[in-house]
């Protein structure tokens, strides 16, 4: 008999989590102890749920979860069927005998199966859930990045458009003599720059857009500006105070402990698949006139194969899991923290960005443009403010949509997404 000597560290770990394993085994699960959060938009709440509940990543994932109950229903039937025998032989003597055996399932494979299969059903309703959360963050950030992505191409092409008039007006003032080779060829470059920049935002649009059209449909259409414009509150978030429990109810460690909880079981699946099942057999029937009744016991004698290369395996495969588990648990619980202190940057720097307040673009582009034509502001520096000035708008939008990624992001990993989006009827599907 082997023993497994495991730190009382992971002792505990493992109890903890089978606790919680219990708690959580009916499917989703309510993270606690976190920032409230407010909710969204019911317009952006209402769009997510006509959409979600009919999604073919939705779709397949329900039926992923539903293979699981399956197989777990499955699990609870007998391992051996009864087995019918009938014999007649016709000599100088008619002999016709009939036969019943069962094999009994001595080392309860049935029961071991049930609970491997209850453990994996736990780890599929965890990763149902974790797939419907990531459907939704790749619906609204699709949503919002093209949105953004669109703002950013239409700066661009208004910034192409202005270097396109500067560079004209630049060829006039060289020929009438106000302004210099240097300025012009400098005017040229700033024109040539802009080309260059366009092309490429209006290359990553395209890629926006496709990366919408796969998740939404070719034939799907929104009010795109209307969702994308609706306020939504960025709430402050705070981790746990005990982080470590609150890391346990996440749908990614539930399905690292599902898992290590089934490899553990599967040690004593494959004892009793070693177990030497008996088979008791029946015969009754005629020999002649002669009546005939039998009774057989047969036992496999587990001698030139004794499975113990089976059993070890899962032992090691179960040790294996439990080590990784931990990894996990310490991954996961450097990702929350560190998208949780991202998040927290972003919106400060949003705040910040919100309260200086953004002048009009257009009438300090046109207030440069009459003080460079007038002389009251050289080349280089015209070029710099409206280098500045166009950057600083488009920092705007690219922080938006860091804020808006960050915030998305974190909501997911932290099992909030459904819970902000009030999406209780399809996460209890």
């Amino acid at each position: 008999m082997y023993f497994i000597k495991i730190p009382k560290v992971h002792v505990i770990f493992l109890w903890l989590s089978i606790v919680l394993l219990v708690s959580v085994s009916g499917g989703y699960v309510q993270a606690t102890n976190i920032s409230t959060i407010q909710s969204a938009p019911k317009e952006l709440q209402n769009f997510i749920r006509q959409i979600v509940s009919t999604h073919p990543r939705f779709l397949a994932a329900q039926a992923e979860r539903d293979t699981a109950m399956s197989v777990y229903n499955a699990s609870d039937n007998a391992v051996y069927n009864p087995e019918l025998e009938i014999n007649s032989e016709k000599t100088n003597i008619k002999t016709t005998t009939y036969g019943l055996s069962q094999t009994i399932d001595w080392g309860d494979q049935r029961g071991a199966k049930t609970i491997v299969s209850k453990h994996k059903l736990d780890a599929a309703q965890a990763i149902f859930q974790q797939k419907r959360q990531q459907l939704i963050h790749d619906l609204l950030f699709s949503l919002k990045d093209l949105h953004n992505k669109s703002r950013l191409a239409e700066l661009s092409t208004q910034r192409l458009k202005l270097m396109q008039d500067f560079y004209t007006l630049a060829k006039q003032r060289h020929i009438a003599g106000d302004l210099n080779q240097v300025e012009l060829d400098l005017a040229q470059l700033a024109y040539s720059e802009s080309i260059l920049k366009n092309a490429q935002i209006s290359s990553d649009k395209i890629l926006a857009e496709q990366a919408y059209i796969a998740i939404y449909g070719p034939n799907f259409e929104i009010e795109q500006q209307k969702l994308t414009n609706l306020p939504i509150n960025f709430s402050e978030v705070t981790l746990p105070s005990d982080l470590d429990s609150f890391l346990l109810t996440l749908p990614q460690m539930r399905i690292v402990r599902a898992n290590v909880a089934a490899r553990k079981i599967t040690i004593d699946l494959r004892k009793s698949e070693s177990s030497a099942d008996p088979t008791i057999a029946i015969r009754g029937g005629k020999e002649g006139q002669e009546s005939l009744v039998g009774v057989t016991l047969s036992i496999p004698l587990n001698i030139r194969n004794t499975f113990s290369a089976e059993i070890d395996t899962a032992r090691q495969e179960y040790l294996q899991a439990e080590q990784l588990s931990q990894q996990a648990w310490r991954d996961l619980r450097r990702d929350i923290t560190t998208q949780t202190r991202y998040y927290q940057l972003m919106r400060n720097a949003w705040i910040q960005w919100q309260q200086r307040g953004q002048k009009s673009m257009d009438s300090q582009l046109e207030l440069l443009k009459k003080m460079w034509r007038s002389g009251d502001l050289s080349t280089t520096d015209y070029l710099v403010q409206i280098k500045q000035n166009l950057d600083t708008r488009s920092a705007g939008i690219k922080l938006q949509t860091t804020l808006w990624s960050s915030w998305l992001t974190w909501l997911q990993s932290t099992a909030q997404i459904e819970s902000w989006l009030q999406l209780t009827s399809i996460r209890n599907q």
